[in-house]
């Protein structure tokens, strides 16, 4: 599928009802809320405790924005970009010292189990690590070992969200697309969004960017003849919507309910969700790193 990113300087804009296909967000915000998010979803689950970890991993990434958006400015001043971006080895300059300061951080706050997580980390080798990255970046998650997973992933995250954020661009769907992945960086969506508009975005797992998608049809295979909502009950604010043509689910998230709900943050803490739509023969279609180790 071809896909059109323009610079917002030449796109011709045409946007006489606010609607905008492409949300770019500041990724130190975006963090900072999940953080805050993740702690206050805590309080109340059953899994607590893990809540609380990915916080602490999130919380970190503010920091990672603060400390090497200045590098990724410079480095965007040299370098020709192609879309959907791909992380070659130019960008390890920066993914290196970010897993250094990442896990500098958390070995000081975690417990004593990601602690030997990043013990091992820092056994692996140059090589290995790189093909971590790139496996990750690649939406290729089973490659790299679930419990490391979660704390490269900060890495690529972070990355990926201030070289979108740093790039003035603007997209424009081709007509009747469907766009399943992100525009602009391949990532797959975390859940979809529904916005005070109505509108229904997909919020990208890797760049934190939103892409705008028809509601009512599924976002894995296009079919609107066969989708359903599953929640535990008529109220919730977090949906899934499940296609029985491909056996596919995303959750839903209604922005109009609760506008504090997070993509990662609340995916995660529905996870009896998940459960339930396994047992039902349904396959998730989207990506949330912090799920990566309880798959296993």
């Amino acid at each position: 599928m071809s896909v059109k990113i323009l610079d917002k300087n030449t796109i011709v804009k045409q946007k006489s009802d606010g609607f905008n296909p492409l949300i770019i967000g500041n990724p130190a915000t975006i963090f900072h809320a999940r953080a805050a998010r993740l702690r206050q979803l805590a309080q109340d689950s059953f899994m607590a405790d893990y809540l609380l970890l990915a916080g602490q991993i999130v919380q970190q990434q503010v920091h990672l924005v603060e400390t090497f958006n200045s590098a990724v400015q410079q480095q965007l001043q040299t370098k020709t970009l192609t879309w959907p971006i791909e992380i070659d080895s130019t960008w390890q300059a920066i993914l290196d010292p970010m897993l250094t300061q990442l896990t500098s951080a958390l070995r000081s706050i975690a417990s004593d189990d990601i602690v030997k997580v990043i013990d091992s980390i820092s056994q692996i080798d140059q090589q290995t690590l790189q093909h971590y990255f790139h496996a990750l970046q690649q939406n290729q998650p089973e490659r790299v070992p679930a419990d490391i997973a979660i704390i490269l992933w900060g890495c690529i995250n972070t990355l990926m969200s201030l070289i979108v954020t740093n790039t003035q661009l603007e997209w424009q769907p081709e007509a009747n697309a469907k766009q399943s992945h992100c525009p602009l960086c391949g990532g797959a969506p975390a859940a979809s969004l529904i916005q005070g508009s109505g509108h229904r975005y997909l919020h990208c797992s890797q760049c934190e960017a939103e892409w705008h998608r028809l509601r009512a049809e599924c976002t894995q295979c296009g079919d609107g003849e066969n989708i359903q909502l599953q929640s535990e009950s008529l109220e919730d604010s977090v949906r899934a919507e499940t296609c029985s043509h491909c056996q596919s689910y995303l959750k839903m998230l209604v922005l109009e309910k609760n506008p504090q709900l997070d993509p990662i943050a609340d995916d995660l803490a529905t996870i009896v969700l998940d459960q339930k739509l396994s047992q039902m023969e349904f396959y998730r279609s989207g990506f949330n790193p912090f799920l990566l180790p309880l798959a296993q």
